[in-house]
């Protein structure tokens, strides 16, 4: 291979800096794939617990340098402490990623819109950078985003103050080492590249019809990944519930409860009631046998193929989670845990594809409410919602790059 060639061979491999939660991963990975497709070869960073399923969609795995049990934004109801992990993690991983990157030298990097470490990387590099949403973005200040932001998690934000001076030192930490570089919490945790990827479609984006020629509305893309996923049962021939809420059995036992008694039933009971499919982390045999004869709980399963056999898909509300139900067509009960599912459950509620429940005790008449938008929701809507469209995306990859 001559000088030429080998430049041209680094100049296609591209760094991922993904963040290990499965929302975040489930959304992209099918994008990744898209480019090994054209010829790029993609280097996804995450967590050990991830690399399974990246390299099951054609990437290369790199571990990050920091465990699984450190590396935890989940907590993303409290957005100081967020804010503070993001800098907290990028002065940590930084040096070492930074150094990597400047060995293999890659043409681009893509980096999710949380880890700002992809994107100092970008600027230290001076190489083409591309953010990835896969939550709602933030374009402006004063935006509809913005707004929507504000509104879902502004009640709660000054009961973590105490986060602030951690916060400014790791900031200050960071302009040191790594030179000036925008670290509000802004630009940390809606962070930019010359162009901003969006895994859902203009239509879900609040304030969508604004959004400049930099960002990009590839689609709903976690349909169309290689789920690595099994279902542990045989999927029954009855009408199916189904039920994935994370953690949230663990906090809310009175939605628990209501769950159990709203959609429960026993053998005796007439034919033609529904089975309840729910995916609970974590559930040992003995809490298994408190729920009724027609639920089936299960630790993981294969999330496409009970949608493609369910009546209503009960959820918190997770992007990748409601468009996934909307590709299959199967209508949404939403129950919103934080800021950022109460902003995807308003906005689809508002949609036409789901509704959201307020009030536990109302359960099961919401449920049946909810089934029933299927027989009044815009199809070509829905159609429009749950294309995937990565060509540009692509084509400007190879532009770029």
């Amino acid at each position: 291979m001559n000088d030429k060639e080998m430049r041209m061979e680094k100049n296609k491999k591209i760094f991922w800096y993904g963040i290990p939660a499965y929302g975040h991963i489930h959304s992209c990975l099918y994008f990744a794939r898209c480019l090994e497709a054209n010829d790029f070869h993609v280097v996804y960073y995450s967590t050990k617990e991830f690399q399974t399923v990246i390299e099951a969609n054609g990437c290369e795995f790199r571990s990050y340098p920091i465990r699984q049990d450190e590396l935890d934004l989940s907590d993303g109801q409290r957005i100081l402490k967020l804010y503070r992990l993001i800098l907290q993690y990028s002065v940590k991983m930084l040096p070492i990623l930074l150094e990597e990157a400047k060995k293999d030298q890659p043409g681009g990097v893509v980096f999710d819109s949380l880890a700002l470490w992809g994107r100092l990387i970008k600027e230290q590099l001076q190489i083409p950078g591309f953010s990835f949403y896969s939550i709602v973005a933030i374009d402006r200040i004063g935006g509809a985003g913005f707004w929507n932001y504000s509104r879902g998690f502004g009640r709660g934000f000054f009961r973590h103050v105490n986060e602030i001076p951690l916060a400014f030192k790791l900031r200050w930490k960071l302009q040191k080492g790594w030179g000036r570089t925008k670290l509000g919490m802004m630009e940390v945790l809606m962070n930019k590249g010359d162009y901003n990827l969006l895994g859902y479609s203009r239509l879900f984006q609040p304030g969508g019809r604004s959004f400049g020629k930099s960002y990009l509305f590839l689609g709903p893309l976690a349909p169309h990944r290689i789920a690595i996923e099994k279902n542990d049962f045989i999927c029954p021939d009855e009408k199916i519930i189904y039920i994935s809420l994370g953690t949230i059995f663990n906090q809310n036992l009175r939605l628990l409860k209501q769950i159990i008694r709203q959609l429960g039933r026993t053998k005796n009971e007439k034919d033609g009631q529904y089975v309840v499919v729910m995916v609970w982390q974590g559930a040992d045999e003995e809490r298994k046998r408190m729920f009724p004869d027609n639920f089936i709980v299960c630790e993981f399963v294969n999330q496409g193929e009970i949608l493609k056999r369910a009546s209503l898909f009960i959820s918190a509300g997770g992007t990748n989670s409601i468009h996934e139900a909307l590709y299959y067509g199967v209508p949404c009960l939403m129950c919103p845990q934080q800021g950022e599912q109460r902003i995807n459950a308003e906005r689809f509620e508002k949609l036409g594809f789901g509704k959201i429940l307020y009030n536990p005790e109302h359960l099961y008449e919401e449920a049946m409410a909810a089934m029933d938008l299927k027989n009044t929701w815009n199809e070509q809507r829905r159609r429009e919602l749950s294309n995937a469209c990565v060509k540009k995306g692509i084509q400007i990859f190879q532009q770029l790059i």
